[in-house]
């Protein structure tokens, strides 16, 4: 097998779990709207298991003379952008990379409105909110009693 049909598999590879992690962070962001936390279960235990398939994936040990110094992503970077048969296959697979790498940020930002929403409830039904502040006069924040215990504002 040629060095190029090595790193096409690699990169069909890649592709493949790259687009199931993609499909999975659509779902994953379904599951946090309808806060479906069962199915978001069983979703970032798929999540994690692809993730790390993904990390500890074996590169192949193509290496070019002047190359030895790199490290082997890099290597499979440089051979890919460099032939012209696999440039269009690495440039694909990193707008992939990069649509998951913003998914998942979007889920990350999602699960934290969801807590900060779920505190500000819970605060509401124990009777608190913590976006009341009373000051006094002379600027400085007052001290409220709820149910004869001190919070302050």
């Amino acid at each position: 097998m040629s060095d190029t049909q090595v790193y096409q598999t690699l990169l069909n590879q890649w592709s493949e779990q790259y687009q199931t992690l993609h499909d999975i962070l659509n779902c994953e962001q379904l599951a946090l709207e309808k806060r479906n936390f069962e199915e978001l279960e069983t979703l970032i235990k798929e999540k994690n298991e692809l993730i790390k398939t993904i990390n500890f994936q074996q590169l192949p040990n193509i290496i070019k003379q002047g190359q030895e110094n790199l490290p082997q992503i890099a290597q499979v970077k440089q051979f890919c952008l460099s032939n012209s048969k696999l440039k269009a296959g690495w440039d694909k697979l990193m707008n992939l990379v990069e649509q998951c790498h913003f998914k998942n940020e979007v889920n990350a930002r999602l699960i934290e409105l969801l807590t900060s929403s779920t505190k500000r409830t819970f605060n509401l039904i124990k009777g608190f909110n913590p976006d009341n502040h009373l000051y006094n006069s002379a600027g400085d924040s007052t001290v409220v009693k709820h149910f004869g215990q001190s919070l302050s504002a």
